[in-house]
């Protein structure tokens, strides 16, 4: 439905920097991408990420900035049925009980929740576009492809669990790679690219990956 950018990203000059600079990494895959081991690309990737998040049938994504003790990011699915003010949070639900809970609440209003902090010391641009590319890439867009694929053909949209969407990206999220990517070999100033790969190194939870020789 669409996708909005709140919070420090109306308001912070680095915040916004590294929007835009997602958004300009954020495209299709080419035919040079082979040399990243990303051609033939996926089906995962025949649209951009931010153009899929912004077109998920029944369900907004807002994208919060905010500044706390340390870089970090959530995500999560939101419910909310109609006709009622009570927030469901459906972020562990499997497809299944999902599906069901869809089922139980027609007509209920989603939101596909990310949430994005970083540290007074920890706020540049290369650590704010790993977060999202992470958030983003390993657990919205797979929020979106479940609401997508429910809403073309009921009973066919799957969704893992956050460790499965982690190990994803350990072992090569194309999605993430390719932006990633990107990113790493077009923005080479001292808190872009470096901040990314310092950025993604701290996260021992996801231990994701870019493609080999990047």
């Amino acid at each position: 439905m669409a996708i909005r950018f709140v919070g420090l990203f109306a308001s912070d000059p680095v915040y916004q920097a590294a929007q835009a600079q997602l958004t300009l990494c954020d495209r299709l895959p080419a035919a040079g991408d082979a040399a990243w081991g990303l051609w033939p690309a996926p089906a995962t990737l025949g649209t951009t990420l931010l153009g899929k998040l912004g077109a998920v049938p029944g369900a907004h994504v807002i994208v919060h900035g905010s500044q706390k003790r340390m870089p970090v990011g959530g995500t999560q699915l939101i419910g909310v049925p109609a006709g009622e003010q009570e927030q469901h949070d459906l972020t562990g639900e499997t497809a299944g009980s999902l599906r069901a809970w869809l089922a139980a609440h027609p007509g209920a209003a989603l939101s596909i929740v990310v949430k994005l902090t970083t540290s007074p010391r920890t706020t540049f641009a290369g650590t704010i576009v790993e977060i999202l590319n992470h958030e983003l890439s390993a657990h919205a867009e797979p929020y979106a492809d479940f609401l997508i694929a429910e809403a073309a053909a009921p009973g066919t949209g799957v969704v893992g669990t956050a460790d499965q969407q982690h190990q994803a990206l350990a072992a090569g999220d194309p999605r993430y790679q390719l932006i990633g990517a990107v990113y790493v070999t077009t923005h080479l100033a001292a808190d872009q690219a470096p901040c990314y790969r310092t950025r993604m190194a701290q996260d021992t939870v996801a231990n994701a990956t870019l493609p080999p020789g990047v």
